[in-house]
């Protein structure tokens, strides 16, 4: 199992993987796959703001039949990794709040940040959580 960047072939690839799982992708210039002999599992990708300067988490999926393996993790512990290399101060992540997204945020080491309960529809029913991964003066997590 390795994660690298994503060349233009795979870029491709993981256009198809959406497809196929109607997975809506945000997409960025730089996307990251998990590969695990040669086959994409996984994929994730970063939204450099330099206008804030912070990292956005653009996408993070893995293929139904290889969750539950620390995959996910693995693509979240990069983006980390990758992310304490640079002068940005966080890394924002937005995920749907009935989704199993915001355990997994919590468990890595992120913190709320916000919400917005008319970001995908008004009816209320599904609201977007904002998360935060603090890379510079660590505030406590609540």
């Amino acid at each position: 199992m390795r994660i690298k960047r994503a060349n233009f072939q795979q870029i491709k690839e993981i256009k198809k993987i959406s497809r196929k799982y109607k997975f809506k992708v945000q997409g960025s210039k730089e996307m990251y796959v998990l590969v695990e002999d040669k086959e994409i599992i996984g994929f994730t990708g970063l939204i450099r703001h330099k206008w804030n300067n912070t990292l956005r988490i653009s996408d993070i999926f893995v293929i139904p039949r290889y969750r539950k393996k620390g995959y996910g993790s693995k693509l979240i512990e990069f983006l980390i990794s990758k992310a304490k290399g640079t002068n940005y101060r966080c890394i924002i992540a937005e995920t749907p709040s009935l989704s199993g997204a915001p355990k997994f945020y919590k468990k890595a080491g992120f913190r709320k940040c916000g919400y917005n309960d008319r970001y995908y529809s008004n009816s209320g029913k599904e609201i977007a959580f904002w998360y935060s991964y603090d890379l510079k003066n660590k505030r406590s997590k609540n």
